[in-house]
This record gives C-alpha cells, structure tokens and sequence, in this order.
C-alpha cells in the first residue's frame, strides 16, 4: 500500500472504501472462499484458446459442447462420493495442512486451546470453529493450527470440514446439465430471407491468433535461453547465419595438435637439461 501510495494516491483512497473486495481479512466467512484471484478467467481463456478463431456462432457452439462434456465428467466423478464424503480437494488440503500441524504444539484451557506455531501464539475453538489466524473461518476447512487442536482431542478431522466441501454440496453444484443439440443441418428450415455474413478481405500478413492482452497487463515473456549454432558450437547465432567459424571437429583437432606439439617440446627440452648436466659433469 505504501508503494501505490507514493505512485496513486487516489487508489488507495478507492481501497480502504472496499476492503472486503481485495483484503482476505474482511471477506464474508459465509462465503467459505478465500480465493480472490482471476484463476477462472484465465482457465476459459487457456480451454477457448484451440476455438478463438473460430467465428462467433461457431465458437459459442464449441465452447457449450465443451462445457457439457466438463460437466458430464465432473458428474461421473461425483456419482461415486457419498453424501458425507470429502471432495477431492479438501482432502489434498486436510492432507498438506495434517502434515504442516506436526511442527505445532497445542494447551488446553478448558474447553479452549492455544496452539504455539514458532514463536506465534493462536487461540482455537472448536465449538464455535473458529482459529486466531482466521484462515478456517475464511475457507471452511480447518488450518494446521486446528488440526493440532483435533488430533490433540482424538478427533475425526472430516467432522470440522464445512459442508460445501461434502458430497452432498458436490453433487448439487452438478446436478444440472446442458442438453445435448443437434448440428445446423438437422435445424428447422424457414421460409425466411437468409442473411448471409459480410464479406471480408484477408488481410496481409498471418491472421492474428494471439489474445489481446490490456495496456498494464503482463506481456509474454521472451526466450531466455541463448541460441548456440550446431556448426562451430558458438553462442548467439545459429547454423543458419553461422559466419564460417571453426567447427567443432576442427577445435578438437587443433587441441590435439597443440597437446602433441607441447608434448614434443616437452621432450626436447627434457634432452637438452640432460645432455647439459652431462657436459658439466664431465668438465667437472
């Protein structure tokens, strides 16, 4: 906040009138959601990309049959929980905060407990299912600091679990469906004027595929490796513009030489100290 502060003053103004839309601190705890991303306008973009270019009847048509066959599958899935049962992900959650709570230790005060995590201190009640960090009230499924708390008191975490996360909530977010349609050449013909499309012109160039992205949005990101060329193995261009450099082979074969050529002067220079040792010796 400080940082936008010295950059826009007004937003933050605009901020602090709406903290439960941003701050996680200030969401409604009946929502049972601590999520406030674009998580899911990304998710349609990236399953809508393979129709983008599609025009506008057939694109709504691609993304209702997608969206039928999404939800048929996530209806397959339910059939098989119960109604009490845990959805798959709140027990991929139970499981990473289970395993999180180990390193937290619990008292108890009479009915109430309070959970040492390092050197931060929380205040758990099981009764009412709050948690001084907030975060089970905030979700619905308890954190690592009530998970101490349960498996301190020889508890059923799943007893905990809000009901959103059940089987029964499970089942009811699929129970409807999208009706299968016929394609266009099984539709009802009229005795209608046809309105055609217009006409367009192809453009120069390659069609544009790409998502249009806003003017403060994060750009795509350029290849951040290095290109190294297959011919003379240099960095910075490839075998397409390489200039002529030494290749590989040639390199290894000049190193070759250069070892023997030293090995050999090596030898000479070793003669030579021994046949001067040989003269003074004689001299002597």
């Amino acid at each position: 906040m400080e940082k936008i502060l010295k950059i826009m003053p007004e937003v933050v103004a605009y901020l602090d009138k709406v903290p439960e839309q941003w701050s996680r601190h200030k969401f409604d705890v009946e929502v049972t959601c601590d999520h406030n991303t674009t998580t899911f306008v990304e998710s349609f973009n990236a399953c809508t990309k393979p129709f983008r270019h599609l025009p506008v009847m057939t694109l709504l048509e691609e993304i209702r049959s997608w969206c039928m066959k999404k939800i048929g599958t996530r209806f397959d899935i339910v059939v098989d929980i119960g109604p009490d049962q845990l959805t798959p992900y709140a027990i991929k959650m139970l499981e990473e905060r289970s395993a999180n709570s180990r390193f937290c230790s619990a008292s108890n005060a009479r009915g109430e407990f309070e959970v040492t995590n390092g050197h931060v201190k929380f205040p758990i009640r099981l009764t009412v299912g709050v948690c001084g960090c907030g975060k089970w009230q905030g979700c619905g499924i308890p954190y690592k600091h009530a998970l101490k708390v349960i498996y301190h008191q020889r508890l059923k975490p799943d007893d905990f679990v809000s009901s959103y996360f059940k089987g029964a909530a499970y089942k009811l977010t699929y129970s409807e469906h999208i009706h299968p349609m016929p394609d266009s050449t099984q539709w009802p013909t009229f005795d209608l004027p046809r309105i055609l499309p217009p006409i367009m012109k192809s453009a120069a160039g390659r069609p544009a595929k790409q998502r249009r992205r806003s003017a403060h949005g994060k750009k795509k990101g350029k290849r951040s490796t290095a290109v190294k060329c297959g011919m003379c193995k240099q960095v910075g261009h490839n075998s397409r513009t390489c200039k002529g450099g030494s290749t590989a082979k040639q390199r290894k074969e000049s190193a070759a030489a250069g070892g023997a050529s030293t090995s050999t002067a090596g030898k000479r220079k070793g003669s030579t100290s021994v046949a001067s040792k040989g003269k003074k010796a004689r001299a002597a």
